[in-house]
């Protein structure tokens, strides 16, 4: 569970903060290329939020006691990151 929401979630997040454009990613490099291709489609498709979701979809503000309850021990350690825990990934 941990890895297929908080980490996975944060790796979009992440994605979207450093990569600001996808064809920065050289789809030519002989070793990386491949992958770059994939970082590209995955930037362009799936990592930016989707606006007006019906439901709530972060840690933070959940109004459940088990993720409100990781979402506070998160924050002591990251704010930046915990605010952008998601309990499932919808991009």
């Amino acid at each position: 569970m941990f890895v297929g929401t908080v980490l996975h979630s944060l790796e979009h997040s992440m994605m979207d903060w450093n990569l600001v454009d996808p064809l920065w990613l050289d789809v030519d490099d002989p070793r990386f290329g491949k992958m770059a291709e994939v970082g590209r489609v995955v930037k362009a498709g799936f990592v930016s939020d989707v606006p007006g979701l019906y439901f709530h979809k972060r840690f933070k503000g959940s109004g459940h006691p088990f993720y409100e309850a990781v979402y506070a021990k998160a924050a002591k350690i990251n704010k930046k990151l915990a605010d952008h825990m998601g309990i499932c990934i919808i991009k």
